[in-house]
């Protein structure tokens, strides 16, 4: 298995557990902040913002949706106007569907400027991580709202 290869299975596995966190989840619950916990749509939409700005400093041109780098950033969380979660996986959606793509097609070796990471393969890797953590969070936030566990 090469770069490429791991790098998109990192970016297939760690999206469909988010989409599976989501399936089952309406609107309100997952705006609910049990213990004054950012919400599962706030990790959510995270992922997704986070998705946008590597794909950005791949591409120099993809953004990511309006409001999202308000709502989304790193320090912000709680009660909010958040978008309904059919949004949120259209967001996840297309942040996965411009990483794919540069898995595909970009050179894992090309540089980046981040501070957590100096290439792009570097930079997948470090999104695969990002979304993972985000995961568990949904997770642990789903076991405080009662939903089922889904995994292990």
């Amino acid at each position: 298995m090469d770069t490429r290869d791991l790098l998109l299975y990192g970016l297939t596995a760690t999206h469909a557990r988010l989409l599976r966190c989501l399936e089952d989840l309406s609107d309100d619950e997952a705006r609910r902040t049990p213990h004054g916990l950012s919400p599962i749509v706030w990790q959510a939409e995270h992922i997704a913002l986070t998705d946008a700005t590597f794909a950005r400093r791949a591409d120099g041109r993809t953004e990511p949706p309006a409001g999202y780098e308000t709502l989304f950033a790193t320090g912000t969380g709680g009660p909010a106007a958040y978008p309904p979660l059919e949004q949120v996986r259209d967001a996840i959606n297309r942040g996965q569907g411009r990483l794919e793509e540069i898995a595909r097609t970009a050179d894992p070796a090309a540089r980046v400027d981040a501070r957590h990471y100096s290439t792009l393969g570097e930079m997948l890797t470090f999104a695969i991580y990002h979304r993972g953590y985000h995961i568990g969070k949904i997770t642990t936030l789903r076991a405080l709202l009662g939903k089922p566990r889904l995994f292990g």
